[in-house]
């Protein structure tokens, strides 16, 4: 991180094991004099160096020059906002978008391998534009196009044999024919806007709107291939080299006829997205995490984990783990299912199968919503969001002890409203705990916008990183994807490749502008 100047370095020998317990401060009357206070000052700012999370990366010559030429672009873009009094990541996503794209740091971000994307719902992960544009290519594709009741919402797409079509479906092809307007108005309904946080009581009900709105498209057989190609081709274009989706498995994938994928179709399916992926990016890699929804009932999530368990029984390759997801203030706390958590001993002993868990919790504003807890003691191998992590003091350094990554959404975190300013985001505390995350972008189809370059563009200005925080942060994501070990090496030795020649282009990026 920025603050870790070349003096701290040349102290940390010498004060490395004063560091390890709690420095007793020295009074200001035995200071005496200016020097001995600033000598008393870097031993504390030395101290606090010390545990960040990247204090033992170390960058060679050329990565210290770009480390450099991006620490002045960084301190000038923020004395131009503060002059300005306009501060992106501490603002309205929206209402910085096009001003971070035409930005020459996004241009570098950019070019940065990001190793990979640890936290990403299938489902959400492509551009509404795009799907807007298939869905009107589909003649069989409908939308309910009046307003939402009970049963469906506006904006709800489903395919239907034409004598199937329920009262308040539009067929999509010809409502873009008729009216000039309808794909705007859909993509309003499918993604976020600078309007969300005015016009929404309930940020989340209209996020789960969306999902409900998409669900039929994303699900129908015919072109559910297309669809995970396209999300896969914008992970490749951001420098993304693995992915890991929380997905449901594939007999939700129907056909006209009331059909459902079987499993070996579903993993065939896998295998051509796979191939087509390496067309492009011959490393690439992406596995899945079953999940299933924190509001079911414990029998339905026993049964859920069973079923998870044998799919990862049967399809090691593909399936790494388990998860549950959904709103976490309005769904079952984790200690509700812990019992049907605490199961999957006996099921993975009996089998001599395990099923890591990667549990959404955390995701919360509350102090009393301390399913973080639950996540430690059940074996959790990463957290997905951990946002209140920081209300459990003792729980922080059990994480970090206890080598346990968390899943930073630094955007979805803003736009869903759980924080406005990202220089208060509690992540930037965590980093500097020596707790380890990754970035990841949750779900950016609804977000409106694409791969992990916006999140690491904010971040980076509003926690003041450096180079050595931003490959660390990268890194982490291929040390804690949930690789085999050989997977592991061969993604790092890829990286390690992409990265070297990253910080060779990134120089001649700023040298160019």
């Amino acid at each position: 991180m920025s603050c870790k100047t070349s003096l701290f370095f040349g102290l940390i020998s010498f004060f490395f094991l004063s560091c390890s317990v709690p420095r007793q401060l020295e009074k200001k009357e035995e200071l005496g004099n200016f020097d001995r206070y600033i000598e008393e000052r870097n031993k504390l700012l030395l101290s606090d160096s010390l545990l960040y999370f990247d204090r033992q990366v170390q960058l060679n010559p050329l990565e210290e020059r770009l480390n450099r030429q991006l620490i002045d672009l960084q301190q000038k873009m923020i004395e131009t906002y503060k002059a300005d009094h306009f501060f992106p990541p501490a603002r309205n996503f929206y209402q910085s978008k096009r001003h971070i794209e035409e930005s020459l740091l996004f241009k570098v971000i950019q070019k940065m391998p990001k190793g990979g994307i640890l936290h990403l719902h299938s489902g959400a992960m492509g551009d509404a534009r795009w799907l807007i544009q298939k869905a009107i290519e589909t003649p069989e594709m409908y939308v309910f196009w009046e307003t939402s009741n009970e049963k469906f919402v506006k904006g709800q797409l489903q395919a239907f044999s034409p004598a199937t079509v329920p009262s308040g479906f539009q067929q999509v092809n010809r409502l873009a024919k008729e009216e000039e307007s309808f794909p705007n108005e859909l993509l309003d309904l499918l993604t976020f806007d600078e309007e969300m946080d005015r016009d929404s009581v309930d940020i989340w009900a209209e996020f789960e709107n969306v999902f409900q709105r998409i669900n039929g498209f994303i699900t129908y057989r015919k072109i559910a291939e297309e669809i995970l190609n396209h999300g896969v081709d914008l992970l490749i274009e951001d420098n993304i080299q693995h992915a890991e989706f929380r997905t449901f498995f594939g007999s939700r994938y129907y056909d006209l006829d009331g059909s459902r994928m079987s499993n070996q179709g579903y993993i065939d399916m896998l295998e051509r997205v796979l191939q087509y992926a390496r067309q492009k990016d011959p490393a690439f890699t992406f596995h899945l995490i079953q999940q299933s929804l924190r509001f079911f009932d414990a029998d339905t999530i026993w049964a859920h984990m069973k079923r998870a368990h044998r799919y990862r029984t049967e399809y090691p390759q593909w399936i790494r783990g388990f998860d549950l997801v959904a709103e976490e203030d309005a769904g079952h706390t984790t200690l509700f299912h812990a019992a049907e958590f605490l199961k999957l001993d006996s099921l993975e002993r009996k089998t001599g199968v395990d099923l890591p868990l990667f549990l959404h919790d955390g995701e919360s504003d509350w102090a009393g919503t301390a399913n973080l807890y639950d996540a430690v003691l059940l074996g959790t191998k990463r957290i997905g969001h951990g946002f209140n992590l920081f209300r459990f003091p003792h729980l922080m350094d059990l994480v970090r002890d206890e080598n346990i990554c968390v899943e930073v959404n630094p955007l979805s975190n803003q736009i869903l409203g759980y924080i406005r300013d990202l220089r208060l985001h509690p992540a930037s505390t965590y980093l500097r705990r020596g707790i380890d995350c990754v970035i990841s972008s949750d779900d950016p189809m609804i977000f409106d916008y694409r791969g992990l370059s916006y999140d690491f563009w904010s971040v980076f200005l509003a926690w003041e990183l450096d180079l050595a925080a931003l490959k660390k942060l990268s890194r982490n994501s291929l040390e804690y994807a949930a690789f085999t070990e050989p997977e592991k090496q061969k993604a790092l030795e890829n990286w390690d490749k992409r990265w070297r020649a990253f910080v060779q282009e990134a120089l001649e990026i700023i040298r160019t502008r």
